[in-house]
């Protein structure tokens, strides 16, 4: 028999309480939203008394570290082995090649395993599995966590959680924008969220560099009609010849074509520097991404998904294809 929500969140508290020293994990490649849940989760431990660890294995991006306890996140696993927790919590991660920890994991064979996401897609793969599919975000699911344990947000915690809604709202713009959302937004900002901070270091942080290489993949647009689904390209090399880093300067413009176009549906594939080619999917019509990123070995949700497929872009006859490298 199903659990109900409501005990899987006292549960939640419960094993992060009984833990000797719970570690908090963001998944790799971090957005606003992995990041916002997992320092406002540690922010309650903190708020308990509740000494624990918070690790990134790719770090805070620039971006993201004016919130409050970013400077608290690690990305050493030797020093993880190190402390030996008990107990692990991973924040909006659909699995666990999300997270880049999995020979972390099996040094920590007797570990109690809590899986924190919204995704529909995720594998429950945690001894205790908190997925809440139809909140917008990992940051909502851990404001409802709030809410049920009958604690309350302070100003440091309602702005990690604006970002992780502001991230996967598209600051209130994309289908992922729901009543339960806008309201959620309101609480926080009643308990004073910053939301000044979130627009500045989120969305009003584009350099001219980075709008450079975004115009390269406008010039790249095609669109299929017959298909609804709109697709461009940016490379290795696009990203060098503009001078500015891989992990952070595209992120969002999968969103702002989907919110632009006449097209329902957007695909940007983008080159990593490890080998794989990335596609960001995004759509405003009935189409299921998250079924079309699955068949790559992604994941996500109806209306926004990605995948990752070892390879790298050519363009031949004026169209964009992964070959294998």
């Amino acid at each position: 028999m199903p659990i109900h929500v409501d005990e899987l969140y006292r549960r939640t508290r419960d094993v992060a309480l009984a833990a000797r020293h719970p570690l908090l994990v963001a998944h790799r490649r971090p957005d606003g939203d992995t990041l916002g849940a997992m320092l406002a989760f540690g922010r309650w431990l903190e708020r308990q008394g509740k000494v624990h660890t918070r690790f990134c294995v790719d770090g805070v991006p620039a971006a993201y570290r004016f919130m409050p306890g970013a400077d608290q996140v690690i990305a050493d696993q030797e020093r993880v082995k190190e402390i030996a927790p008990d107990a692990v919590f991973f924040f909006d991660a659909a699995d666990l090649k999300m997270t880049g920890v999995e020979e972390l994991l099996a040094a920590l064979p007797d570990a109690k395993i809590v899986n924190v996401d919204h995704h529909v897609t995720n594998a429950a793969f945690g001894h205790l599995n908190l997925i809440v599919t139809d909140a917008s975000s990992t940051a909502e699911v851990v404001h409802r966590f709030h809410e049920a344990v009958g604690e309350s947000v302070d100003r440091a915690t309602a702005t990690c959680l604006l970002t992780g809604l502001c991230t996967d709202t598209s600051h209130f713009s994309n289908p992922a924008t729901t009543a339960q959302a806008l309201h959620v937004g309101s609480a926080l900002l009643s308990r004073g969220a910053k939301l000044g901070d979130v627009m500045t270091h989120i969305f009003h942080n584009k350099s001219v560099a980075v709008l450079k290489l975004w115009g390269v993949a406008l010039s790249r647009l095609t669109v299929n009609r017959t298909w609804g689904i709109a697709t461009t390209a940016l490379t290795r090399a696009d990203y060098a010849e503009a001078g500015v880093g891989e992990d952070e300067s595209t992120e969002g413009i999968s969103n702002f074509l989907n919110a632009v176009l006449d097209v329902p549906t957007v695909l940007v594939l983008k080159e990593g520097k490890d080998g794989t080619v990335r596609g960001s999917l995004r759509t405003t019509g009935e189409r299921d991404v998250a079924k079309l990123a699955a068949h790559f070995g992604g994941g996500g949700h109806k209306k926004a998904a990605g995948f990752a497929v070892p390879g790298k872009l050519v363009e031949q006859d004026g169209h964009w294809r992964v070959v294998a490298v």
